[in-house]
């Protein structure tokens, strides 16, 4: 294994850490712990917590077993009975509960009972029918509703002819209203007499319409007149501002016509012009190869080609860069700042010729302009509006005059004809006079309609009876509400009958009960149970009750959850499902996995290794089409060595060339397994290393992310019994190392596993004590020990530590580890994959690609003998892409 150690003295322990991330004051970690859940909550009956028990599997997907948990105590129950109908065992109920606090259900008794329904006998009028319905729930309490009888009547109203005179209308109502009682109004009646009157379509031209006037009245005889609809406007011309691309123009010009049905053309337009520039000249580089270089490495870090020219007799020369823009000038000096050469610069000017555009829409409306204009803004393009100084004639409309006579109308259309003009006759209506008409008002009574027919004969004036559209019953009938006791049907019978409205009995087909038993929920107290008694005798109901003592059960549910968050989630849906109280009971240790963002993608971190020489000691492949396997030699000029059976462009770790001997351990599929020793690892092979997702949480190789400056939480009885066991000096030290763990935040298994290696299982010299300027003392980390003469080296560090216990060394050691390496504040990497694998690919502990990977054995076996731990991880994570 090749190792690049980072710093001036090497730990020996498997896990030695050269930098790490010191744990942040608030590590925010994921909880894999394992949890169940524990209620108390309590059931009075088997059956009930096995309903519960179902109902929290149908709602929830949980199992729970139902136990016996012991007997409640001795409860009463009432039953309370002589209530008649359901509305007055729930007010009873409601009322019983607000005054003793106990609650109860109500339930029907007996049989059921008919609803019926009493109607009465017909009525005439609906608004004595609802007078009747307003005294029978005064008078008897029952209630009900007013319903038509038979079918809808007409209402009709009474309609005059044609009266005159607005006082002879007047009249005739008052006397209507009078002998009849039947109320009307008048209105009046407008008289028009019909014309009609010629209008021509639209006539251009000033002259054209004055002769056709001229005609039109000579042979018609009718006067005329002309009515302007449109004056004469002018035409305009829109041209657009120069556009750099006729492609785009041409595209933009049909797009115009397509939307707006306006054809413009495009312009070319050469125009010169005239631009600031600047020549840029570099300082000397000595020698042709030089210059070319720079030349180079400007085009390639600015994009702007440059030439080079000789300066002076000797061999230097400069790089010519002319004609730049203000950017380009501001590049190169940038580059050139930044490489620390020399530049010169002076302004010049440069005239070139350039072809612009324009669209030109010509002889349009100003309508069609302004529309032109909307178009050109809305594409980002500004226009320039003039007027073509060409104009349109004013239009006109011919109308004539009014007539009657039919035959002036049909000589005027025909001369319009004649002239090509559309025309038409309009009809005119005139008011001639007034008369007026008497209306009844909407009446449904036979005996009115008759009364005011013939009210109207009387007088000789004619009337009708005409119909408004509008109907009405003229029959009524009172409906009780359902009723169920005999008492509320007796006296709505006696009421019909005592009001001339006999009425009849009805079912409706619906059923009740009419006796209701209450039962109180369980009391515990023989006080509440004296008042609800109390209280069942003042309501004159009859009570008694029972007392019982019940097996209660409680249920216990087996599913388990993954972190306190999933477990406190379930916790508070039974609370807010079924209002449980729930305690939330960890069973198992799970690990707390925490997360590293190393803001770079997993593609970029390969790369970055990739710059540094990764290395393994895994095989390697090489086509056998390319091997002579008798001699071992190459045959082909160049043969890509790779690092696995197959061609990829990410597997290429090398080159052969022909001859090279090479040693081949194994052949598959055509490729050829050699061995290589220590060599340059490929980027594929680096990707499956660095990768966290090719680690599983089951896994021992996910320990290379365990947190070495986090403590685990160990048991002093666990480690003392499991691991310490029979481990020499370091025998029922359990308390030490957990003293020291979290005294300086270190990993217990780390540093157990750290002083086992040092002393040989607790049986080293060093470990149990060596005298020094008088003094015992020990080391139980190997720190100081120098292998020129590690006992002495290691004794005279400890006596000057203080360790002159084995307690002692081992805390104090803690702290030398942590300060030098685990919360080493130059570095982040307290896991053995960081140690392994930093963002910037420097301080890394190994150059083989496989250290921390192999480094996990050790630590893994310790934990596999405790069963009392918390495990803590820090897991990177790449970004995406």
């Amino acid at each position: 294994m090749k190792k690049r150690f980072v710093a001036p003295m090497l730990v020996s322990a498997v896990f030695l850490v050269f930098g790490t991330i010191s744990l942040p004051a608030k590590a925010v970690y994921s909880d894999y712990s394992i949890y169940q859940l524990e209620t108390k909550q309590q059931f009075p009956s088997e059956s009930q917590a096995m309903q519960a028990a179902g109902k929290l599997k149908k709602d929830t997907g949980w199992q729970a077993d139902v136990q016996a948990a012991g007997n409640a105590p001795l409860t009463y129950q009432i039953s309370a009975s002589g209530l008649h109908n359901e509305a007055d065992a729930k007010a009873v109920l409601n009322d019983f509960t607000k005054q003793t606090g106990v609650g109860g259900t109500y339930s029907a008794s007996g049989s059921k009972q008919p609803y019926v329904t009493v109607t009465s006998g017909v009525l005439s009028d609906e608004q004595q029918t609802k007078n009747l319905l307003a005294k029978l729930k005064k008078e008897t309490g029952v209630t009900g509703g007013v319903k038509p009888k038979g079918s809808k009547q007409p209402y009709v109203q009474v309609v005059t002819s044609e009266l005159a005179s607005e006082a002879n209308a007047k009249a005739l109502i008052q006397d209507l209203t009078k002998q009849t009682g039947v109320k009307a109004a008048y209105q009046p009646v407008k008289q028009a007499a019909t014309q009609f009157q010629i209008q021509s379509g639209t006539i251009i031209g000033d002259q054209k319409a004055a002769q056709i006037q001229t005609d039109f009245q000579r042979q018609t005889g009718l006067k005329s007149s002309l009515n302007m609809t449109a004056k004469g406007r002018s035409n305009y011309t829109v041209t657009t501002s120069d556009m750099k691309d006729a492609n785009s123009s041409a595209s933009l010009a049909k797009q115009l016509e397509q939307t707006t049905g306006i054809k413009g053309s495009v312009q070319k337009i050469t125009r010169n012009k005239t631009v600031n520039v600047y020549n840029a000249q570099s300082g000397y580089f000595n020698g042709v190869s030089a210059v070319k270089n720079a030349v180079s490495q400007i085009k390639t870090n600015t994009g702007i080609s440059g030439t080079y020219q000789k300066a002076g007799t000797k061999n230097n020369y400069t790089v010519i860069m002319n004609g730049l823009t203000a950017q380009q000038l501001q590049s190169i000096q940038s580059f050139f700042k930044k490489k620390k050469w020399h530049c010169s610069a002076s302004p010049a000017k440069k005239t070139a010729s350039a072809s612009i555009y324009q669209i030109t829409a010509a002889q349009i409306t100003a309508a069609q302009a302004d529309k032109a204009d909307a178009f050109f803004r809305q594409h980002g393009v500004k226009t320039t509006k003039t007027a073509a100084g060409k104009t349109t004639e004013n239009e006109y409309q011919l109308l004539s005059q009014e007539t009657t006579d039919q035959s002036k109308i049909k000589k005027g259309l025909n001369l319009l004809a004649g002239y090509k003009l559309s025309a038409s006759s309009k009809t005119v209506t005139k008011q001639t006079g007034t008369a007026y008409q008497v209306t009844t008002e909407s009446l449904l009574d036979t005996a009115k309609i008759n009364r005011s027919l013939d009210f109207f004969k009387g007088k000789k004036v004619s009337a009708s009876a005409q119909k408004t559209g509008e109907t009405a019953y003229t029959q009524f009938q009172i409906e009780t509400a359902s009723l169920l006791e005999k008492d509320d049907i007796d006296r709505a019978l006696a009421f019909f009958k005592q009001n001339k409205a006999a009425g009849t009995v009805k079912e409706t087909g619906k059923t009740a009960y009419t006796q209701y038993v209450i039962t109180t929920e369980k009391i515990s107290s023989k006080t509440v149970l004296n008042n609800g008694m109390s209280y069942f005798s003042a309501k004159h109901l009859q009570a008694n009750y029972t007392s019982k003592s019940l097996p209660i059960y409680e249920l216990h549910i087996n599913n388990q959850f993954t972190g306190m968050e999933p477990a406190s989630a379930a916790s508070a849906k039974l609370k807010q499902l079924y209002g449980w109280t729930v305690s939330i009971v960890k069973i198992k240790n799970g690990p707390q996995i925490m997360n590293t963002n190393y803001n770079i993608s997993l593609k970029d971190m390969v790369k970055k290794q990739m710059t540094v020489s990764p290395q393994t000691d895994a095989a390697a492949y090489a086509s056998l089409t390319y091997i002579n396997t008798a001699s071992k030699t190459v045959t082909a000029d160049v043969l890509n060595v790779r690092s696995s059976p197959e061609v990829s462009s990410g597997n290429v770790i090398g080159q052969l060339k022909k001859g090279d001997k090479v040693n081949i351990i194994g052949q598959t599929n055509g490729w050829a397994k050699i061995s290589m020793n220590w060599r340059n690892a490929s980027s594929d092979e680096v990707e499956q290393y660095v990768n966290p997702d090719n680690y599983t949480l089951d896994s021992q190789y996910y320990f290379q992310f365990l947190k070495l400056s986090q403590t685990a939480g160990l048991n002093v009885s666990e480690i003392n019994q499991k691991v310490l066991a029979n481990k020499g000096i370091l025998t029922g030290k359990g308390q030490a190392f957990i003293t020291a763990a979290n005294k300086y935040s270190i990993n217990e298994v780390y540093l157990i596993s750290h002083a086992l290696l040092e002393t040989g299982n607790g049986t080293s010299e060093l470990a149990n004590g060596i005298k020094y300027n008088g003094k015992t003392v020990y080391n139980m980390y190997g720190i100081g020990a120098y292998d020129s003469n590690p006992n002495y080296y290691g004794a005279q560090y400890a006596y000057n530590q203080g360790w002159f216990t084995p307690e002692a060394a081992i805390i104090g050691g803690a702290e030398f580890i942590g300060s030098s390496y685990i919360h080493n504040p130059a570095y982040e990497q307290d896991t053995l994959y960081k140690m392994r694998w930093s963002a910037a690919a420097a301080h890394q502990y190994a150059t083989d690609i496989g250290w921390a990977y192999k480094q996990v054995n050790r630590m893994y076996s310790l934990y596999a003998l405790l069963d009392d731990y918390t495990l803590y991880y820090d897991v990177p994570v790449y970004l995406k892409g």
